[in-house]
C-alpha cells in the first residue's frame, strides 16, 4: 500500500511525513480497491503524521510516498487478535474437557486464561507482537495525478 504526503519535518534518520486519508484511488474503500489509504488511519482522523525513516534524505516540503508492504497489516492482526482468540477458545475447551463435575466454570477460566497466555508467547517467540512498529518506507513521489500509486 502506498499514500502520498508531504515531509513535515526531518529529525535525526527519521522524516515526519503529513499523510491524508482523503486520497487514493477512486476505488480504495470498496472491495478488491487497493486500500491505500488506510496506512492513515490508525486514528480515523483526517490527516495523521507518521515517521519513518529517512532512507531517501527527504527534505521538509518535499513530497514522498510512503510504503507498507503488502499483506504486513494483515499478518500483524492475526498475531495480535486471532493467535490470542484460539489460545483463548482452545484453552477453554480444554479446561472444560479435564474438568471435574462441578467446576466446568472454573477450570474453563483457567484454560481460557491459560491458553490466551501460551498463544501469545508463542506468538512473540516467532518475533511478532501486538505493539510491534509495521515498518513503513518513504519514496520519492512519483504519482503526481493523486493516484494511489500501487
Amino acid at each position: 500500500m502506498r499514500v502520498r504526503g508531504v515531509v513535515a519535518r526531518v529529525d535525526d534518520a527519521y522524516a515526519w511525513v503529513d499523510v491524508s486519508v482523503a486520497q487514493g484511488c477512486g476505488r480504495c474503500n470498496e472491495p478488491g480497491g487497493c486500500g491505500g489509504v488506510n496506512i492513515a488511519r490508525p486514528l480515523a482522523a483526517a490527516s495523521q503524521t507518521v515517521r519513518v525513516p529517512n532512507d531517501i534524505g527527504a527534505r521538509p516540503g518535499e513530497p514522498v510516498g510512503v510504503v507498507i508492504e503488502d499483506g504486513l497489516p494483515l499478518k500483524a492482526a492475526l498475531v495480535a487478535y486471532a493467535w490470542p482468540v484460539a489460545g483463548v477458545l482452545a484453552g477453554a475447551a480444554l479446561g472444560t474437557a479435564v474438568a471435574s463435575p462441578g467446576s466446568a466454570d472454573l477450570s474453563a477460566g483457567v484454560g481460557a486464561l491459560a491458553g490466551g497466555l501460551v498463544a501469545a508467547m508463542l506468538g512473540r517467540r516467532a518475533g511478532w507482537s501486538p505493539t510491534a512498529v509495521v515498518p513503513l518506507r518513504l519514496e520519492k513521489d512519483s504519482s503526481p495525478d493523486g493516484s494511489c500509486g500501487r
